[in-house]
């Protein structure tokens, strides 16, 4: 998913490396930094990344130069910055397939708010998965007569809430539950750029938008029974989330943490748990989407 457009952004001798050495339905990133070694996580393992593939060892490993990092973004942007500034102002890009490059570099100014970012030091490229079926160990857990529960899958970045976010809608889809589902999609990654990843027949797509705007339009324009998003984070997130729960939408939603002590210590807790009936936690060091328990309201195992 989403090669053709790695293809297009990456170094030559980079792209063959990891199209015939490694495999990209294996990697999960790929991290460039000026003057480092380049970097690939597999199955949430770091390797470096050299011209036989992958290694643990430093001194093998190809170094990323400024140009080589430069010459990414440009090829992203199609050659304008100016025209992906806004996303650019947000921290990432977005290209096909819900590939997502997180960008850092230096930030711009302007009266405390960011006019763009320059100098990329840094770059982050998060590859996708369709895992089909992932969610299916635990949806009847997340399901009852024909609807679902209010749930929330928890676990640090990089280890498959989005993934399994994707397939649970997909599968109710597949299911006949014959809900209207809504995806709310702020950063193009769980359906993808233009909505090229499939997410079911069921689904209506938002994408770029905040949870804010999201929410409310959503539901007055597109009357979905249950809204899928990823990365619950500011308190405005959490105004939506209640609002929807308010409004009878059910809501599936994902949330950084590692445990459930983490999760107890989030500052908008008190409306995480009026508003969530099932809890996903995924393994924090373990394979990318491997499940470590599912629990209710009350934080009992179920």
């Amino acid at each position: 998913m989403g090669f053709f457009m790695l293809q297009k952004i990456l170094n030559e001798n980079i792209h063959n490396i990891l199209k015939e050495k490694v495999g990209y339905d294996k990697i999960n990133e790929i991290r460039l930094r000026e003057n480092s070694p380049v970097v690939v996580i597999v199955d949430g393992q770091a390797y470096f990344l050299g011209q036989n593939g992958l290694t643990l060892t430093k001194k093998f490993a190809i170094t990323a130069t400024k140009q080589m990092l430069e010459d990414i973004v440009y090829k992203a942007s199609e050659f304008s910055i100016y025209a992906v500034n806004e996303e650019l102002k947000q921290g990432y890009l977005v290209i096909g397939n819900g590939v997502r490059i997180g960008v850092g570099g230096m930030f711009v100014m302007d009266n405390g708010n960011i006019k763009t970012i320059r100098d990329f030091s840094s770059l982050n490229i998060r590859i996708p998965h369709k895992v089909k079926g992932c969610c299916l160990s635990v949806f009847d857990k997340l399901t009852y007569d024909k609807t679902i529960y209010n749930t929330l899958i928890v676990s640090p970045p990089g280890q498959g809430k989005t993934t399994l976010l994707r397939d649970f809608a997909y599968q109710l889809c597949e299911k006949d539950y014959m809900m209207n589902l809504l995806i709310l999609d702020e950063r193009g990654e769980i359906a993808g750029k233009n909505n090229n990843l499939e997410v079911g027949a069921f689904c209506d797509v938002l994408s770029f938008c905040n949870k804010k705007t999201g929410f409310l339009h959503g539901i007055r324009s597109m009357n979905p029974h249950a809204i899928f998003t990823d990365e619950l984070g500011d308190i405005e997130d959490f105004d939506a989330i209640k609002f929807a729960s308010n409004c009878g939408v059910k809501i599936v939603a994902t949330i950084h943490a590692e445990n459930i002590e983490q999760l107890k210590r989030k500052p908008h807790f008190e409306i995480i748990c009026k508003v969530f009936d099932r809890y996903v936690f995924l393994e924090p060091n373990g394979k990318v989407g491997k499940i470590a328990g599912v629990y209710n309201r009350n934080f009992s195992k179920v």
